[in-house]
Formats: structure tokens, sequence, C-alpha cells
């Protein structure tokens, strides 16, 4: 089987993605694409608005003996495929929900998570980082969990169909195997290979020959397959209901952005989500459902509120919960969906959700006190050596105060191969979070 590694690099020659690359940066690709038998963790990191309510969230009992309460109920099946985490906050920064959402992914860095993992591993993917959103741009002015820079936020794509033309192309590409042949970038660049290879002393040509014949046979097998049964890669079994933009439709919100069509742009993009990293076209990939200050109602549901009404439930009334527990309880649905289809997804060597980790994230911890402690993170797979199945509490961690959401951060990056011992505040130490990873 080829690795996605190299699927990814070749699928980018076929279809021109670098074309435009010197020959000695593809040259590099290449060989940094055939040494990657064992990659590091690709990570999906989730965004879900609003924070929780600690009490029905997070789960009671032993490391491997607990149980769960109404809002995670729903991921009782996949229990043997997550790491719960309790006791973690997110200190310095800003406060409430806009505050939370700006670094729950940067812990007050510059860049976030997400950006800086599609960055080191640039020169490997098609696209550095991949961010789609389910109306995250509608109404949002809390912001975005994404940063390329300071105050430069990434606005995710929320329009299904689009994110699907700018990641596998628009309907129509070419198709025939002579005229995806005429993509490749070895024979475009033959005269300057010819010209390098008078220039280079044997031993330098014998490389070089070695590693355009890597190329070219690579290339090959993705260029003689045939198209219609080029498998999930080369021919995309994604929107099987034909969801649409109605003709002519140009009202407020946009079409994607409406509460009516909310559930079913959401599993469009999870599917996206689960294709993108099935095919290798990133080892980021960022899902931002709605925003901090979320406006989405959804009465098909069972909820009379719209979320963020329902996150202001009266701490001290038991019954005024319920909605925020059952808009919890169906993210944490969606959340299933999504684990179960990466279970069902091949990967090289197992399971995409083997190879993934997928960081389930919020910007508040208890929602109705806008604070940033006890944070809802939940962690699933088993890429960079994640043993699932357990609950890990942190909140005696110094002194009782707690551990630092940052260092989750940085076991975070540290799973995806990069070697890092800090990644923004440090006002709690640095390093990786204890007992993460064995």
């Amino acid at each position: 089987m080829i690795r996605h590694d190299r699927r990814r690099l070749l699928r980018g020659l076929v279809h021109g993605s670098l074309a435009s690359l010197p020959l000695a940066q593809l040259l590099a690709r290449s060989a940094h694409a055939q040494t990657a038998a064992a990659s590091p963790a690709r990570i999906l990191f989730v965004y879900i608005p609003d924070g929780c309510s600690p009490e029905h969230w997070h789960p009671s009992g032993s490391t491997t003996g607990f149980t769960l309460p109404e809002m995670t109920q729903p991921l009782a099946a996949h229990r043997n495929d997550l790491v719960f985490l309790r006791g973690l906050n997110m200190y310095a920064g800003g406060s409430t929900h806009e505050g939370g959402i700006r670094k729950v992914l940067t812990a007050t860095n510059d860049v976030s998570l997400d950006v800086f993992v599609g960055q080191y591993y640039r020169e490997q993917s098609a696209h550095a980082s991949i961010h789609l959103g389910v109306a995250s741009t509608h109404e949002n002015g809390a912001g975005y969990v994404s940063y390329l820079g300071s105050e430069q936020p990434i606005v995710p794509e929320d329009n299904p169909l689009r994110a699907f033309e700018r990641l596998f192309g628009a309907p129509g590409s070419p198709s025939d195997p002579e005229a995806r042949r005429q993509l490749s970038v070895l024979d475009a660049a033959q005269a300057d290979i010819g010209r390098l290879q008078s220039r280079l002393g044997q031993t330098e040509r014998d490389k070089l020959d070695r590693h355009t014949e890597s190329l070219r046979a690579l290339e090959n097998r993705i260029l003689a397959a045939d198209p219609g049964s080029g498998g999930v890669c080369g021919n995309p079994d994604w929107n099987s209901q034909g969801w649409s933009v109605p003709a002519g439709y140009n009202s407020y919100p946009a079409y994607w952005n409406r509460d009516d069509q909310f559930d079913s742009v959401a599993r469009l993009q999870m599917d996206l989500a689960v294709l993108a990293l099935q095919c290798g076209l990133s080892r980021s990939v960022t899902l931002q459902f709605s925003h901090a200050v979320s406006p989405t109602s959804l009465p098909q549901i069972g909820t009379s509120q719209r979320h963020h009404d329902s996150s202001h439930f009266d701490a001290n009334n038991a019954a005024s919960i319920q909605t925020f527990v059952t808009w919890k309880r169906w993210y944490c649905e969606q959340f299933a969906y999504l684990l179960q289809s990466m279970k069902n997804a091949p990967g090289s060597q197992g399971s995409l959700l083997d190879e993934t980790l997928v960081l389930l994230c919020s910007e508040l911890g208890h929602s109705a006190r806008h604070d940033h402690r006890d944070m809802p993170f939940v962690l699933a797979g088993r890429g960079g050596g994640l043993q699932p199945g357990r609950f890990l509490d942190y909140r005696t961690a110094n002194g009782g105060d707690g551990d630092t959401h940052a260092k989750l951060l940085v076991s975070l990056g540290n799973a995806a191969g990069i070697p890092i011992d800090r990644f923004g505040y440090t006002g709690h130490g640095t390093g990786p979070l204890s007992g993460l990873f064995m």
C-alpha cells in the first residue's frame, strides 16, 4: 500500500499544485516522503461552543473504571477510543468567551497549534492546514480558534461545497489518464533535470536518478489508476445526499449558515475532514462548530433556547440546565459520528483513528460562570502513541490548583513529531502534560 505521505506528495504532483516549485524542493519532498514509514500523528482539532457544566460533563470514577454523566453519555460506545481530561485550566490572556476562544489553541502564543503543526509539515502536503466551519462566520463577534499570527485569525470555510472544491478540485477537472499525464511535473521538468545532471558528478547524478525514478514510479501508480475506481482519494464518495445551495439563493444568512441547514452542513464538513485526513491533504485539520456566544437554534433536537442562551443556566437550579444538557448531548453525538467515521476509514496500517489524534475543545469551563477552569477537553485516537480508554484528573496538580492546558498543547505538538517543551503560557511550568503519553 502506498503510504499516505507519498500519495499526498504525488497527488500534488499530478494535479499540478507543486508545478511551480524549484526542482530541488520537489526532490527534497520526495526524499522526506520516502522516510515517513513511522509518521507522527496527524491531528484533528474540533471546537464546540460555550463551555459546559463540569458536573454534567466530566466522568467520575477511576482512571479506567469511570462512568460518563449526561452530557458525555453519547460517547460511551467510544470510551475505549477516548481520553477524558479534567482539572486543566487556561491561564492569562483574556477572559470570558472572547478571551477563551483566542487562547484555546494558542495558550496566549501568537500562532495557534493547528497552524503551527501545519506549518511544520508544510513541505509534505498540499495544504499546510485545513480550516472548516459549521456556521462559524454567522453573527460571529467573538472570534475564531485558529491564528496565523498575532491578531491574525483564520476564518474557516463554512460552505462545504466550496471547501470540497478547494481540496479536491472543481467538477470537470481532468480525469482521463492522458489529460492527467500532461500534468506530470517530472515531464515538465525534464529540461531542468537534464541541465542539472550535466553539472553533477557521478555520485550526485546517481542520487538524482534514484530520486527521479522513485518519483516516476509513484507518479505512474497514480496516473495509471482508473479514475472510476481510484479509491476514496481518486474518486471521493462525498455528499451522497446531493446537498446543494438552491439556484438563485441570495438571502441572509448564507444558505449554509442557516439553522435549518446546520446539522446537514455539520455532517458534510465532518465527512470532508475525514476525507482530507485519509487522503493526506494535511497533517492538521480544524473543524469549528459555530463560535463563542453561539446563536444557533435547533428546535428539531428538542431545544427551546439558542445555544448561548441555554449556557446561561442557573447553576443552583438543576431543572434550568436541561436544555443545555440536550445541546451538549447533541454535540457529543456529532463527535461520536466523527469518531465512527474515522474508525471506518482505512489508514495505512489500521483505521484512520488509529493514526490520528483528535482534540475536542471549547472556550469556557463552567459556561454559566464564564470561567476558564476545569476545561472540557477530550482526546480521541491512538496517533502518537496515545493510550485511550482513560480518565485523567489533574485537579490535584500544583497544590490543588490544577494544571495548565498549555502543557496539553505541548503534548499534542510532541505527538505530531515536533520537539517543543513550551507553547504559549509557561506560568505553571513547561514540558508536556504528565501521564498523557506513556
